[in-house]
């Protein structure tokens, strides 16, 4: 099945779901807008970081790293 016949099937289908099925897929979409808009906000962020030349140098992130995985 396709995208497209997904989408339909999906389409039709909200029409006849019960309030518990919608009230889960409205859930879904709405995290996953949330987290799209959390990471765009922390690319731009990182992105004026590296503009701003706020870094690290790769000899301080071993450093900082070095004991995590203990």
């Amino acid at each position: 099945m396709n995208v497209v016949e997904k989408r339909d099937f999906i389409h039709s289908y909200l029409h006849r779901a019960n309030e518990n099925t919608i009230n889960e897929f409205y859930e879904k979409l709405r995290k996953e807008e949330v987290l799209k808009a959390k990471l765009g906000n922390r690319a731009r962020k990182s992105e004026d970081d590296i503009q701003s030349g706020r870094v690290f140098s790769r000899a301080e992130m071993e450093r900082r790293t070095a004991n995590l995985g203990l």
